[in-house]
């Protein structure tokens, strides 16, 4: 795998500095949607699936490969509560022929349906796709697809997870689907304690992980009329673990695990033994296969591992330390990787999608500076070309270089970074917006991101810290950030502050900050504990209240979710006078520098009353902040309007507040 000049740097730099600025591009070039995005082929490689925006909507385009006809899907014009249209939130396909997709409104899952690669025949699956009008209502609420049969009765295997107060999402049935019409039937009942479900290449399920409170055990059967035996008993185990596949010709079933120094990995179950093999790949500093949060760029899994229908056979695995990366087992597919790295020498690539026969493989090169775009290789043909571009109109020689980095946060623990600095510019006594991700439990990744290239093409330098409690890098670095929510963590993204300075990377008098989410929470924290800092912040669709957060977000309505956050976050039962310190709303006294907050009316992740309420207590102390609240905006940017407007405020706001940036 080529490691496309992947940089990592502490106080010294090494870096090739271009000769030439970048000209100003205008902001609608970054906040355009792309042109082609999260292409997918179909099992007999005939066709390929890809997103494209029609009318302000993302649509499902389709197109027949070898004579390039393109089919776009029309989901019709359900209109909803405060004229909201429904559109398409994600697809896969289920065979030659047919595809599942998933609507929503906003960002807000809808509900499920089946349909053709044309357009016709579609079905009602689950949610409110079935005409009725409440979740309470619904016959079904499935989304998951486990096992595709490629059969002409269209037929998927799904698991059944109605959401919380409506049946028991963590304890799923594996049904199965019938897609030309939405009947189902049960395949397998739940015995009770079963969270996880594998199915081998026919379809069968054959291992069902068990898990109850911190205990962990496993379910396993021969095949379809085999009865079902324990090869793990259910106990309490460090490293827990997951499926993710079988290999019938090593008689061995793959799991997602922990090393002995709880990194994620993939390891061996013997069903036989009941034992445990040794890790097929590790990394002593990063997870292979994250717990939690997946990255992904365009839509395509950076950490998964590579399965071959064909083989029956697991081909290799992709991961992400300092950048992605993949290691193969498969010898060819080790060479076909070498070809196409050789044939795109300036960008990571992927193997992102094979047909059923293995003659078809579709990469996904991108870099960046480098948006990406999507190859098709031919073993047959023995042809390789390109197939979608993402975003043409961008150059990357006209974009910013994103160099990894490291510091040590106070308590001497070891945080990962990035740093992108201007075209054309050495990283000195640059103006700097630290930017902390949301979350928090995600991570930021090497890769080309609009906001970051608009901010870094304004002439700003963009610093990303990927804190305590970041997915990614062992078990041990997420349980540092337990209940560290406005202590440790926002230590993590002051000492990143701090070390920009102490590097001579940032002038000290022009710093902003900015984030989305618990980025933008992190944001209003870091300019009301330190004000000598930052010029200005920026929040967007931030927390400024977790005690109204607990009450109001759609994460109230799930259980699991409350626990989860009672867990990580606090207990608002016996931690009211925390949680209210840590809140921005309560100590908007102190925010002197200028603030802009944004938010979406229909976000209810945090609902826009957060920001209301941010705005009229920064009023109240003479600190009225700028602000956008946006319509038909859910918890993101929305659609490609409203993101261009964000952008252009956040471009005026930093030059008005922060200065111009470097030419």
């Amino acid at each position: 795998m080529n490691n496309y000049r992947i940089f990592r740097a502490l106080l010294g730099w090494l870096v090739t500095v271009s000769l030439f600025s970048a000209p100003r591009i205008p902001v609608e070039d970054f906040a355009r949607e792309p042109a082609a995005s999260r292409a997918q082929l179909s099992p007999d490689g005939q066709r390929l699936a890809f997103i494209r925006q029609h009318d302000e909507i993302n649509k499902l385009h389709v197109t027949v490969l070898d004579s390039k006809e393109i089919s776009r899907l029309n989901l019709g014009s359900a209109t909803l509560a405060n004229g909201a249209e429904r559109e398409l939130g994600d697809y896969s396909w289920i065979s030659n022929q047919r595809l599942i997709i998933t609507t929503v409104i906003w960002d807000n899952l809808f509900g499920v349906l089946a349909t053709n690669w044309d357009g016709t025949q579609s079905a009602a699956i689950s949610g409110m796709e079935d005409g009725r009008v409440s979740l309470q209502d619904s016959k079904l609420w499935s989304r998951e697809v486990i096992h595709r049969f490629n059969d002409p009765g269209q037929h998927v295997l799904m698991l059944d997870r109605r959401e919380d107060g409506y049946g028991n999402s963590a304890r799923p049935d594996v049904l199965k689907m019938d897609t030309t019409d939405g009947t189902w039937t049960v395949a397998v009942k739940n015995p009770g304690k079963v969270s996880h479900w594998s199915t081998d290449s026919d379809g069968v399920v054959r291992l069902g992980i068990q898990t109850s409170g911190e205990k962990t055990g496993a379910l396993y059967r021969e095949n379809e009329k085999a009865p079902w035996r324990t090869v793990l008993k259910l106990e309490k185990r460090p490293d827990g673990f997951s499926p993710i596949g079988f290999e019938p010709a090593s008689e061995r079933i793959l799991l997602k695990t922990q090393t002995a120094q709880k990194r994620g990995t993939i390891a061996p179950l013997d069903p036989n033994t009941g034992v445990i093999g040794e890790p097929l790949l590790a990394d002593p500093e990063y997870d292979i296969l994250p717990e939690r949060f997946i990255p992904s760029l365009d839509g395509q899994l950076l950490a998964a591992p590579i399965f071959s229908r064909k083989k029956d056979k697991l081909l290799g695995v992709r991961y992400v330390t300092d950048a992605p990366r993949v290691t193969w087992f498969d010898p060819a597919y080790s060479r076909y990787q070498a070809s196409v790295d050789r044939a795109l020498p300036n960008t990571v690539n992927l193997l992102v999608d094979t047909s059923l026969d293995g003659k078809r493989l579709l990469w996904f090169g991108f870099s960046d500076q480098n948006p990406g775009g999507y190859y098709l290789a031919d073993l047959e043909k023995r042809t390789f070309k390109p197939v979608l571009s993402r975003m043409s109109w961008i150059k990357p020689e006209q974009m910013a270089p994103m160099l990894a980095i490291t510091y040590k946060a106070r308590d001497g623990l070891l945080i990962h970074g990035f740093l992108t600095v201007p075209v054309g510019h050495k990283p000195e006594k640059l103006p700097l917006v630290v930017m902390p991700h949301g979350g928090p439990w995600v991570r930021d990744i090497w890769g080309f991101d609009p906001l970051v290239q608009m901010i870094a093409n304004r002439g700003y330098a963009v610093l990303q810290m990927n804190y305590r409690g970041s997915s990614g890098y062992g078990q041990e670095f997420f349980e540092k950030a337990q209940r560290q929510i406005g202590l440790q963590i926002q230590d993590d993204i002051e000492d990143a502050t701090r070390w920009a300075i102490a590097a001579g990377v940032a002038d000290p008098k022009r710093i902003a900050i900015m984030g989305a989410s618990y980025g933008g929470y992190s944001a209003l924290f870091a300019v009301g504990h330190n004000p000598e800092l930052y010029r200005c912040g920026i929040s967007i669709a931030g927390v400024t209240d977790w005690l109204g957060l607990y009450a109001d977000t759609d994460v109230a309505e799930s259980q699991a979710a409350r626990r989860y956050w009672t867990e990580q976050i606090g207990d608002i039962s016996q931690e009211k006078d925390l949680l209210k310190s840590i809140s921005p709303l309560n100590f908007a006294a102190n925010i002197t520098a200028p603030t802009l907050i944004i938010h979406g009316k229909e976000d209810r992740r945090v609902p826009v009353n957060q920001a209301r309420r941010m705005i009229a207590a920064l009023e109240k102390n003479g600190r009225k902040p700028e602000s956008l609240i946006l319509s038909d905006v859910g918890h993101n940017y929305g659609r490609e309007k409203p993101r261009t407007e964000i952008f252009k405020r956040i471009a005026a706001f930093l030059e008005k507040n922060l200065g111009p940036g470097v030419d």
